[in-house]
């Protein structure tokens, strides 16, 4: 059992107590970012120090193209999901908080971004959990696509809210989604408006 299976006690029928449980993205996931700053910088430096007027305007272009990439990673840093007594809270592109009385359940989903068809990301304790968690969508294997899954929380009215944290993808490995992924959908199973219903 991991670390993250280990952060709750199982067959509780109270309220939420406990210490909040975060989950953040990996630095592995935002490495990507770092690679595309640091070869920008580089090109921008390369046609700085080229005596041609020509790459002036490229310069300009690498410039802005690095500040974008170190914008992108320093946001993607305050992506994050944290299970409190008061409900789910999401931090994404925007805030989101979802109370356990609108907890219905969580499910395994792609991420934008990601296509192709069906097949299962190597999660096989996500596959076999069963209710409301279904095997992740994954690109053709043919193509050079960016392969990215992650859980969202089904709120009562249907409508589903993407959790920007825990996140899988063909980069980035994440050998506890699968845990993180199970204990989610248990905490919502115990904490969610089923359990309060």
């Amino acid at each position: 059992m991991s670390k993250w299976a280990q952060q709750y006690q199982a067959g509780s029928a109270e309220p939420f107590h406990g210490p909040d449980i975060e989950y953040r993205l990996s630095r592995k996931y935002r490495r990507p970012v770092v690679v595309r700053f640091v070869t920008m910088v580089a090109l921008t430096i390369v046609c700085i120090i080229t005596p041609l007027t020509v790459l002036d305007p490229a310069a300009a272009i690498f410039s802005a193209l690095a500040l974008y990439f170190a914008v992108m990673y320093l946001w993607r840093g305050r992506f994050r999901t944290r299970v409190t007594s008061r409900g789910i809270e999401v931090r994404g592109y925007f805030n989101h908080f979802v109370p356990w009385d609108q907890v219905r359940d969580i499910e395994v989903s792609t991420l934008p971004g990601a296509s192709g068809p069906e097949e299962n990301f190597g999660s096989s304790a996500v596959a076999q959990l069963g209710i409301g968690l279904r095997s992740v969508p994954a690109p053709n294997p043919g193509r050079n696509i960016s392969r990215l899954a992650g859980l969202s929380v089904v709120k009562a009215d249907g409508h589903k809210v993407l959790l920007r944290a825990p996140v899988v993808s063909g980069w980035a490995a994440d050998p506890d989604f699968d845990d993180k992924a199970r204990q989610l959908h248990e905490l919502c199973v115990r904490y969610g408006r089923g359990a309060i219903a």
